[in-house]
């Protein structure tokens, strides 16, 4: 029922895109901001008690309510499952910013191009510009953002959905993702956030780091297995941290090798792979934006490839 789920859902997109205003989240955001000004209290404590309640009690809730429509019928399971998917899996939402800024770069109008741009990411970071950016650089951050959008909306989701019964997983992960960006943006009087987020933040990076792996190793699957490889190790050799480096980090050092194209800044790139026996990574240019929505197309083909051979062993045996 998984697999087929994911199929319907992806179909289901392609034919009708969730726009971005949608009711569903609009009460996500309400209802994060209503946690946060009732529970907050300056301390760590208090956002991993918002945390449990919202991210915790929704999993259960629609765990609960899979199983009993799974009770009633498979299709209503089914359909169950679709319409959470559909809110919460969405590769439409980041290709279609890459077609039209694409579009916008085989035109000659870089400046509509940075327009562009600066829409997408500003739902991120409200403060982002990108008035000031030359082309390469422009691709090269529309590469960035689209590659960790494609793990928060695709992989993740993808991973978590199989792993937890019913849509619970999705809804979790979705749920983790949105309250670390949200619980840990800048305050409006410029100071830094204070301790309440902390919990939401460190508590998706854990939720996030086997997929992220999961998600780097399929690129590498369909990309230049030796060139992600390379920059996987290397990525790693440099990190500190006990768990290895954190997903961002992986994947745009993963993605960089499968495409053979600096993904990073210039300034990490130089930290990462800036001696001269790594394996030689191009400029970002404007290819590289097909290049890219052909590497999470085909890595996204390859898990439910293997989804579909374990849910046919699963029948057969």
């Amino acid at each position: 029922m998984a697999w087929l789920a994911l199929v319907l859902t992806l179909l289901l997109e392609q034919v009708r895109p969730l726009p971005a205003g949608n009711p569903v989240y609009v009460a996500v955001w309400s209802l994060a901001e209503a946690a946060e000004r009732k529970l907050n209290a300056g301390r760590r404590q208090h956002g991993l008690y918002a945390w449990l309640l919202l991210v915790v009690g929704a999993a259960v809730v629609a765990w609960v309510l899979h199983a009993m429509l799974a009770a009633l019928s498979w299709a209503v399971a089914l359909a169950f499952n679709v319409a959470v998917l559909y809110f919460t899996l969405g590769f439409r939402q980041f290709s279609h910013h890459y077609t039209e800024i694409q579009n916008a770069l085989d035109a000659g109008d870089l400046q509509a191009a940075r327009h562009r741009l600066s829409s997408w990411k500003r739902s991120i970071d409200p403060s982002f510009n990108a008035a000031d950016l030359d082309g390469t650089e422009l691709v090269r951050q529309a590469v960035e953002h689209g590659l960790l959008l494609s793990q928060r909306h695709v992989f993740g989701v993808l991973f978590w959905f199989v792993l937890l019964p019913g849509p619970a997983g999705a809804i979790a992960y979705r749920l983790s993702d949105y309250l670390a960006r949200a619980w840990n943006r800048p305050r409006g009087d410029g100071l830094a956030p204070d301790a309440f987020g902390h919990f939401a933040r460190d508590a998706f990076s854990w939720i996030d780091w086997l997929p992220a792996r999961l998600t780097a190793f399929a690129f590498a699957i369909v990309g230049d297995f030796e060139g992600t490889i390379d920059c996987w190790r290397r990525v790693s050799a440099a990190c500190r941290e006990p768990l290895g480096p954190d997903a961002r980090t992986l994947i745009l050092g993963a993605a960089s090798g499968a495409l053979g194209t600096r993904v990073m800044s210039a300034a990490e790139a130089a930290r990462y792979f800036g001696d001269a026996d790594g394996t030689p990574l191009a400029e970002p240019a404007v290819p590289t934006l097909r290049s890219v929505v052909g590497l999470v197309w085909r890595a996204l083909l390859l898990w439910l490839a293997l989804l579909l051979l374990l849910t046919v062993v699963a029948w057969l045996s």
